[in-house]
């Protein structure tokens, strides 16, 4: 049986097409990243620590702002059923506690022999700062025959 909710093949997307997520970085999502990755740096975990830094306050790991990217990916372009092959990431400004970041992705190219799609991304926050850019590229599903 062929699932109704497969994502676009390679034939199927454009150069150009975009798509977005938006999330505020709560406690919860910093603690269970931490938890899950084991990556205990006190700057995003422990208030106290991250008040003596040059922040002044919690910072949210980078690549927890950079993992939202596969939320677009995976669930809207290309979606369902698509590969991240490669992730190129920059962090150009901090997130922080209660931020809300803006994720998006932009297809710049398709390879429809190889069966690859390449994406530009950027994460911007409340204030309009970009506080993240990079590339990806990915396998996006394959059409399936009817079952």
């Amino acid at each position: 049986m062929m699932d109704a909710h497969i994502g676009k093949t390679v034939a199927e997307i454009r150069v150009g097409e975009e798509a977005y997520f938006a999330k505020t970085m709560t406690e919860t999502d910093m603690m269970l990243f931490a938890g899950i990755t084991g990556d205990l740096n006190q700057l995003p975990i422990n208030g106290e620590f991250a008040r003596g830094s040059r922040y002044g306050q919690r910072v949210a790991h980078g690549m927890l702002t950079a993992s939202f990217v596969t939320n677009i990916l995976g669930m809207k372009l290309p979606g369902f059923g698509t590969l991240l092959r490669s992730f190129k990431v920059r962090f150009t400004a901090p997130v922080f506690l209660d931020d809300t970041v803006e994720i998006g992705v932009r297809v710049s190219a398709t390879d429809l022999a190889g069966n690859t799609a390449t994406f530009e991304t950027w994460a911007v926050n409340q204030r309009g700062e970009t506080v993240m850019r990079g590339s990806c590229v990915v396998t996006p599903p394959t059409a399936l025959a009817p079952a």
